[in-house]
């Protein structure tokens, strides 16, 4: 039985299929849900100061609540309270070793998120979650 649900968000659309999907999800089982966001440290190869490198984080964790925040008032008018987290660096390592650490029984992602140039030079980060996640991983197109 699956009591404990993990979904990663960005704000693109498969991962709103992903959190509608882990919804009825944890609605079914009676499962607590945790959506989480997990901001990619920027690229500091161009940026010349820490003053700079610091705004830009401020930036995309002002952004990550806002897309959190969405989720959560999605969750709130179907009547389910969840919890929500923003994480700064790897995406896949993050969800992974949260999960591990956290006790979730599965994971709920989208099949791709916002950074598609990325993928198709790394791998994808849902292909990263399926290898290496300790839970079963539910992939959502």
């Amino acid at each position: 039985m699956t009591s404990k649900i993990l979904v990663p968000v960005d704000g693109s659309e498969n991962s709103r299929r992903a959190f509608d999907k882990a919804l009825s999800l944890a609605k079914d089982s009676g499962a607590t849900l945790t959506a989480i966001h997990v901001i990619e440290n920027p690229p500091t190869v161009y940026v010349e100061s820490q003053k700079l490198l610091d705004n830009l984080l401020a930036n995309y964790r002002k952004e990550s609540s806002k897309v959190l925040d969405q989720f959560e008032e999605i969750a709130e008018k179907q009547g389910i309270k969840i919890q929500a987290f923003i994480m700064e660096g790897d995406p896949a390592s993050n969800i992974i070793n949260y999960a591990k650490n956290e006790g979730f029984d599965m994971i709920v992602i989208g099949s791709r998120g916002l950074g598609k140039i990325k993928e198709m030079m790394l791998g994808s980060t849902s292909r990263k979650v399926i290898h290496y996640a300790h839970c079963p991983v539910l992939v959502v197109k």
